[in-house]
């Protein structure tokens, strides 16, 4: 991805790439749910489901950025968090990490990249999260065992919607065609439609094309 413009002290200015992962990445910007959804009623689903769900979808759907907008919302419940996030090849939790998470009261573990550990590292932390009625979260690429608590899938409408949020402020020559085209390439991977995105936007850029206030309801 090139690289970012900044202001003269060092922070991403208000008129840069609105598509840069300092506004996309999780946390930066709110999981864009469709209508009809939202965060306080997943968090209801949850409790029913005596705290345990799986959040699945593949690669770049939204999932980190689902546990990041629930995270406020589980902790208003009353739920003691503790996040981890897994990388490839971590087969194994961090024996500590369990520990201190579940000594805490009403725990809550969530494991965002599940799928990493192993069938006997699953099936143990399963198995303790039970025995002390601690709550648990998972993201993954497929069904877990857990009951389903979301299924990232983004739709061309999701994708429009997540766009319009990003440039609401910081306006963009991208329009609701390039989204289309992004999309249409992309599927429900985000993460690279917004990469692909970025691209179109600085080449627009380059090119003199004049940024509009909201790209996904602009002229194609």
């Amino acid at each position: 991805m090139n690289r970012l413009r900044t202001t003269n002290d060092g922070l991403p200015s208000r008129h840069a790439n609105p598509f840069a992962t300092c506004w996309t990445r999780p946390g930066a910007i709110a999981f864009q749910f469709s209508d009809g959804e939202c965060a306080e009623q997943l968090v209801a689903g949850l409790a029913a489901a005596n705290w345990r769900g799986a959040i699945v979808g593949p690669h770049g759907s939204g999932k980190s950025t689902l546990v990041k907008t629930l995270q406020p919302h589980l902790a208003d419940s009353g739920r003691s968090i503790s996040t981890i996030t897994l990388r490839d090849g971590q087969r194994r939790l961090p024996a500590d990490f369990v520990h201190k998470s579940l000594a805490l009261a009403r725990p809550l573990i969530i494991i965002d990249g599940y799928e990493q550990l192993s069938w006997p590292s699953r099936l143990l932390i399963r198995s303790r999260c039970r025995r002390v009625s601690a709550g648990l979260v998972v993201t993954s690429h497929a069904p877990t065992g857990l009951p389903l608590l979301y299924d990232t899938q983004p739709s061309l409408q999701i994708a429009e919607q997540l766009v319009s949020t990003l440039t609401a402020h910081n306006p963009s020559p991208v329009t609701a065609a390039d989204v289309a085209a992004s999309h249409a390439s992309h599927g429900s991977n985000l993460r690279e439609l917004l990469f692909a995105l970025y691209d179109r936007h600085e080449a627009l850029v380059a090119a003199g094309r004049k940024p509009l206030r909201t790209a996904a309801a602009s002229p194609a």
